[in-house]
């Protein structure tokens, strides 16, 4: 995207940085816990792994927002943030800082005894023209003022946060394979560990992730991906940077190219590491099948067997959250097929349907959970 004028000054930014928060506080939920064994939360929770998916606060104001809140007061354990805590959100201009969606969110899962993790501190891309614009001063002011800002705010709330999100970017053609943008800018790879040092300083309690895309598929772009994080994680990890576990994307595709059992030792590498794994935003992009209903449900199904079969034998895979859970409020709903990515406007990636209808994606991951070797939590 084009940069919109005139760089900010680090005066510019700290003006912003020091307005007034959004203190509003929605009512709790009026649904209780259900106490059922066979949600898939519960499934995980008997081996040792936390389930949950990504959450929207905007989809509770739907006409169906009941439906779609009790999908998730059913089956998830924890909720990722979707919009809420993004940088854009937050901050949509310098002097603006906005926290009434993600209150309501934390609101959301404290009532019903769910557990957050805020997505993201620290991403090189989604950022408003104005954090484009910053001067190097002002972004790394930015930075280190956001991360301290947020954490503090939500202490002993969030108890994971995805501190730095999609670190690696080829085609920027940065050292290391790391995606560019305004805090690469002013800090180089740097920024990475500061990101962590700052979120361990102000959150000491909580889970601190590096999450990251595309290193799933079996071809080049996948294996560029595995090998450009494995190589950072361990500069980091020589250089002391308090990370505590690597979260796996896993938006898998039914038309590319998997071995999964040599991606799981691909995982156990990471895992040797001393990270914990975290499967953060899986769901099945059902655009390369024909068929019918029916018979691209169960080919969507069988992905979800066999990734999270092997996944799930690494003991040190304690999370596995999908990227919202009904297809109805799925990201491939209103996504514009391009070039590199093409989605079906029916698309059917997830355990519901859009009716919140359990799909035969439900049981799959059902039973992966239940066949999972159990570890502690």
């Amino acid at each position: 995207m084009t940069k919109s004028g005139a760089t900010l000054s680090r005066r510019d930014v700290l003006a912003g940085l020091a307005s007034a928060a959004s203190l509003v506080t929605l009512p709790r939920s009026v649904f209780a816990k259900p106490n059922d064994t066979g949600s898939l939360g519960a499934i995980a929770a008997e081996r040792g792994i936390l389930f949950g998916a990504s959450f929207a606060t905007h989809e509770l104001d739907d006409p169906r927002g009941a439906d779609y809140a009790k999908i998730y007061i059913r089956d998830a354990q924890i909720l990722t943030s979707e919009l809420e805590f993004k940088l854009g959100t937050l901050r949509p201009t310098p002097d603006k800082i906005d926290f009434f969606d993600a209150d309501r969110l934390v609101d959301f899962a404290e009532a019903n005894d769910m557990r957050v993790r805020g997505h993201t501190l620290i991403w090189n891309d989604a950022l408003p023209d104005w954090v484009k614009d910053l001067s190097n001063d002002a972004a790394r002011e930015l930075l280190e003022a956001h991360i301290a800002t947020v954490t503090t705010r939500y202490d002993n709330r969030v108890g994971y946060w995805d501190v730095v999100n999609e670190p690696i970017g080829p085609w920027d053609g940065n050292p290391g394979n790391l995606r560019g943008g305004p805090f690469y800018r002013a800090l180089g790879e740097g920024y990475i560990k500061r990101s962590f040092d700052l979120a361990r300083k102000f959150a000491p309690s909580a889970t601190l992730v590096l999450n990251e895309a595309q290193t799933e598929t079996n071809d080049d772009n996948g294996a560029t991906f595995r090998d450009s994080l494995l190589a950072l994680l361990r500069r980091l990890k020589d250089q002391g940077a308090p990370i505590d576990a690597v979260g796996i994307q896993s938006h898998l595709r039914t038309g590319a190219r998997y071995d999964f059992p040599a991606y799981a030792a691909y995982l156990g590498e990471i895992a040797d590491m001393g990270y914990a794994i975290h499967v953060t935003e899986m769901d099945v992009n059902d655009a390369g099948l024909n068929g019918t209903i029916t018979e691209r449900d169960a080919k969507v199904a069988a992905l979800y067997t066999a990734y999270l079969t092997e996944v799930l034998k690494l003991p040190a895979v304690k999370v596995v959250e999908l990227w919202q859970l009904s297809d109805g409020t799925s990201w491939m709903k209103d996504f514009v097929s391009n070039g590199d990515l093409d989605v079906r406007k029916d698309a059917r990636p997830l355990p519901y349907d859009a009716d919140f209808r359990k799909k035969p994606a439900w049981d799959a991951i059902a039973r992966a959970l239940s066949d999972a070797p159990p570890r502690s939590a």
